[in-house]
């Protein structure tokens, strides 16, 4: 499998680039109308985004997926690093610095968990589904890191990686006596497994499962984000209040709008059309990652495209949940338009991927 020259991939896939750049800029204007020195941030993780994107087209998927099992272990490390010596900011230790550069771990091992699953299990040597052997195997990778970014804490992203692990196992099928089986010991374990999941929350992450059904029951306090987030979303109106105009940015009401709220300041800026608009451009993503998927002549290609393209949309629907009040909030940003450099380029590296597969199924 050969590389495939970037000027070829830029005139036979223009629209799903194009579609990736429209989506990044919108999330920096959302920036800049919010704060421009996180418009500035933003713009330069992008720029390294679109960089990684590049180097990550020139390299043949199939050579990525045999160096995922060191970028699994390398990431590993970094969160055990984190918990040691990470930066902490507002209660949580999530981050570690090289330099001036500070990167966040946990958002990495979501691509490399998706990677390491797809390289050892990818492969359809088993016309019957995997084995409940396999399964647990694949839950074990899922669970340490998951522990130890749940400790952080970030529940959002632990979350997000046993949604990878239950992406691939949903797609790679398991066998019926494995699936009922694994189906009778959830339901047995599942009181057991609440209960001391509670125990481990922190204080305000059982106040935001409390207040999740109920937000106007504390709407200055708990509640207050939800409430806020939905003011923004409805007092947008068709066509919105413009990039200067949005009440919910310029008098602050809406806390944590430059992150997971990003969608609700964009909806109030651009309207109802624009959120529709922006529905648009993720949908064409999801399209084409599943076209690229169901054209893939081999098993891995075709996990590789279809679980990464589950992943971004799957955080889409969660965020965009959240922001409307469907969902508790639950950390979990909005791909390529919340501010968050790893974040950023995380999204932008899946993407890059579902791209190389389709680059080479079709060359």
């Amino acid at each position: 499998m050969k590389s495939v020259p970037i000027s070829y991939v830029v005139r036979s896939y223009p629209f799903f680039l194009m579609d990736i750049l429209v989506i990044v800029l919108s999330g920096i204007l959302v920036q800049w109308s919010i704060d421009w020195h996180l418009a500035a941030r933003q713009g330069v993780w992008a720029i390294a985004g679109f960089g990684i994107f590049v180097v990550l087209l020139g390299i043949p998927y199939r050579q990525i997926l045999k160096i995922s099992f060191p970028i699994y272990g390398f990431l590993l490390v970094l969160l055990i690093l984190v918990k040691v010596a990470g930066h902490q900011s507002h209660g949580a230790r999530r981050w570690i610095g090289f330099g001036p550069v500070m990167i966040q771990p946990s958002e990495f091992m979501k691509l490399a968990l998706m990677l390491v699953l797809i390289w050892f299990f990818g492969k359809m040597d088993d016309k019957e589904g995997l084995p409940f052997g396999k399964v647990l195997i694949a839950g074990g990778m899922a669970l340490v890191p998951g522990v130890l970014i749940a400790k952080q804490p970030d529940l959002g992203t632990a979350i997000g990686l046993f949604f990878c692990l239950g992406v691939f196992l949903f797609l790679r099928g398991m066998r019926s006596r494995t699936f009922f089986t694994a189906l009778w010991v959830s339901v047995i374990l599942l009181p057991i497994g609440w209960q001391i999941l509670w125990n481990h929350l922190h204080g305000f992450q059982k106040d935001r499962i409390r207040t999740f059904l109920n937000p106007e029951s504390d709407p200055t306090g708990l509640g207050y984000h939800t409430m806020q987030s939905m003011v923004a979303v409805g007092s947008g109106g068709w066509f919105g209040q413009g990039l200067k105009g949005a009440t919910q940015v310029k008098f602050r009401y809406l806390p944590g709008a430059h992150t997971d709220f990003a969608f609700a300041v964009f909806s109030e800026e651009w309207g109802w059309i624009g959120a529709f608009l922006l529905l648009l451009a993720n949908g064409y993503i999801l399209w084409f990652g599943y076209k690229t998927a169901i054209l893939c002549r081999e098993s891995r290609g075709f996990f590789l495209a279809a679980c990464l393209t589950s992943l971004f949309g799957i955080s889409f629907l969660v965020n965009a949940s959240m922001v409307v009040g469907i969902l508790p909030v639950v950390g979990i940003p909005m791909p390529l338009l919340s501010y968050g450099g790893s974040a950023l380029l995380v999204s932008m590296m899946g993407l890059a991927l579902v791209l190389n597969v389709r680059v080479h199924e079709e060359t």
